[in-house]
């Protein structure tokens, strides 16, 4: 089935809305053409009426998707220019034009159906993972919705044979061909062998097909890698924007800074936070290492800090798991006992690892409720090293995923923070703040809840350092994205910075330029975060402590939630200190 212009018009007006090109687009019918559009990130968000189908965006696809968000566009600007636009459907309005001129840019001017193998490959990877580990539906109709978007696969990949072949060498980047066969290779692995087991014991009939269908796909995407391959031997382009990083980071971010600027402040950010941490890791020096003298640099202080994190790890699997519901438990009871913020009632989460027919695909993080289906579960599978890891390799996954990262980040990712905010985001009665979220609001009330919980009295010394080094990373986060898409940085450079400068790892050094290439201004989104997000409340208390009151915590938090996922400077407006 083509999704084009006629599908849309047919889709919006079997909705109720008026389908002429003079009409104003509002947020609700912008909505149902990118869930038609994008039937996968529809199943993602609880939407189970594309679960059959799978993305179409051939050549003329993708021309009517680019005329369809420029009309989006047009109706945005002519709502928020009104005066008498109402507030709630200002903020919906304003979400809807930064997605619409996303999806321009990324069509248009950065052309990445046919420059970047991985926008197709994103897509195979997500086909059918929520079809598969959400249960509020029976599994044999699951099953039978996976069978039928498996089937389409080969048609997704051959139209991306299509858009990629007219692309020339000096236009592809050699490292996008490279992850994408990887990824490819990784889905062919889970349609060959995991899905068979995932249908064990729900008939043969639906095995067979199952099977017959993951086969197929299988095939296109073992031979879709290999096509990769030989494209990624005289590929010569290069990953960095350039010239087009600034526009996209004003679109994505919604900040009104120009890159270099943000980059300046993030360097100065940087130096004063290691300056801040060191200032924390020697006060503590003598209870962590009492028989040892503190070294004269801080640089060395912080180093044997921060390697000092890692020996404090679970055993295997099982006890990282159980450690994580443990922490997730106990994080629950302190965010009640300490009046932080509201908790959603009933709780809707659920810890486990990954099942185990995801072989190939890597399935760990958070799988929030979406807004169609906001009281479904949300699932947390806990990252855990794969089966076929070496001795060595299980060990650096332990140090890493250590103890006192644990403690740090389940507020981040769980309560008080992604779970609970994605939670309050599905319940929102407008949908659309939901489905395109502002991501640095996200990544912020995030981050800020590491070290809100940490001032609260979560954790302990080491647990707190976890928190500094990784601010260190999140500040080298920005600083690298900029600096490779706008200042030719390289991998080399990136990875000596990373390590040198923030402190970090080489595994977190090697995963930042990785996703620097591949996932650009998304970096950012930490550090903007946290610094937008823990300013207003910073700003907030300063005031309370002027006028002689006293800061409600518990108010401040759950205030955070009424608007849902919009720009932080709609907060501080509803706070009473402007935009």
């Amino acid at each position: 089935m083509r999704i084009g212009i006629t599908v849309l018009a047919m889709l919006l007006s079997g909705s109720g809305i008026a389908w002429a090109e003079d009409r104003p687009l509002s947020a609700a019918a912008y909505l149902d053409g990118w869930l038609a559009r994008f039937p996968t990130r529809a199943t993602a968000a609880g939407s189970t009426r594309f679960d059959r189908q799978l993305e179409d965006l051939d050549a003329d696809d993708r021309r009517d998707w680019v005329a369809f968000n420029k009309r989006a566009m047009r109706s945005a600007r002519r709502h928020l220019a009104d005066p008498k636009s109402p507030m709630d459907s200002r903020l919906d309005m304003e979400l809807v034009l930064r997605e619409a001129e996303r999806n321009v840019y990324t069509f248009e001017a950065l052309a990445r159906p046919e420059r970047d193998p991985l926008f197709w490959t994103r897509i195979v990877g997500n086909a059918s993972v929520f079809l598969l580990v959400r249960d509020s539906r029976p599994l044999d109709e699951r099953l039978r919705a996976v069978a039928a978007r498996t089937k389409l696969i080969p048609r997704l990949l051959a139209q991306a044979r299509r858009a990629l072949k007219t692309t020339k060498p000096a236009h592809m980047p050699r490292p996008w061909c490279e992850l994408a066969a990887r990824q490819a290779r990784a889905a062919a692995k889970f349609y060959r062998q995991g899905l068979p087991k995932a249908a064990s014991g729900h008939g043969p009939k639906l095995a067979q097909a199952l099977k017959d269908a993951g086969t197929t796909a299988a095939r296109a995407l073992d031979a879709f890698a290999r096509y990769l391959d030989q494209r990624a031997e005289t590929a010569t382009g290069s990953p960095r924007l350039g010239a087009s990083y600034p526009e996209l980071f004003r679109i994505v971010t919604g900040d009104p800074r120009s890159p270099d600027v943000v980059l300046a402040a993030a360097e100065r950010a940087l130096v004063a936070k290691r300056q801040e941490a060191a200032v924390f890791a020697r006060k503590t020096w003598p209870e962590i290492f009492p028989r040892d003298a503190i070294p004269a640099r801080d640089v060395d202080v912080l180093r044997r800090m921060f390697d000092r994190l890692g020996q404090d790890h679970a055993p295997d699997a099982e006890a990282f798991v159980a450690d994580y519901r443990r922490l997730v438990a106990d994080s629950i009871q302190f965010v009640k006992r300490h009046r932080i913020v509201t908790m959603p009632d009933p709780l809707t989460l659920r810890i486990d690892r990954s099942p185990p027919y995801f072989v190939g695909q890597s399935v760990g993080g958070v799988y929030p409720a979406g807004p169609f289906n906001p009281e479904e579960d949300t699932l947390l599978y806990v990252p855990t090293p794969p089966a076929d890891a070496t001795p060595s390799q299980r060990q650096a996954f332990f140090r890493d995923f250590n103890d006192h990262f644990n403690v740090m980040i389940t507020p981040h990712e769980i309560i008080p923070g992604h779970y609970l905010q994605l939670k309050f985001a599905a319940r929102h009665p407008h949908k659309v703040r939901a489905m395109f979220p502002d991501g640095v609001y996200v990544e912020g009330w995030g981050t800020f809840c590491e070290r809100l919980m940490l001032d609260e009295g979560w954790g302990d010394a080491l647990d707190r350092l976890a928190h500094y080094k990784k601010q260190l990373e999140n500040i080298a986060r920005t600083i690298v994205d900029i600096r490779v898409h706008t200042k030719n940085m390289t991998r080399d450079a990136v990875l000596a910075f990373v390590r040198d400068e923030a402190l970090q790892d080489a595994q977190f050094a090697r995963n930042m330029w990785t996703r620097s290439i591949t996932s650009a201004p998304q970096l950012t989104f930490y550090w903007l975060g946290y610094e937008a997000v823990y300013g207003l409340f910073d700003s907030l208390k300063a005031d309370a402590q002027k006028r002689g009151e006293t800061f409600d915590l518990k108010r401040f938090n759950d205030a955070m939630m009424a608007l849902g996922p919009v720009p932080v400077r709609h907060y501080r407006a509803r706070f009473g200190l402007g935009q």
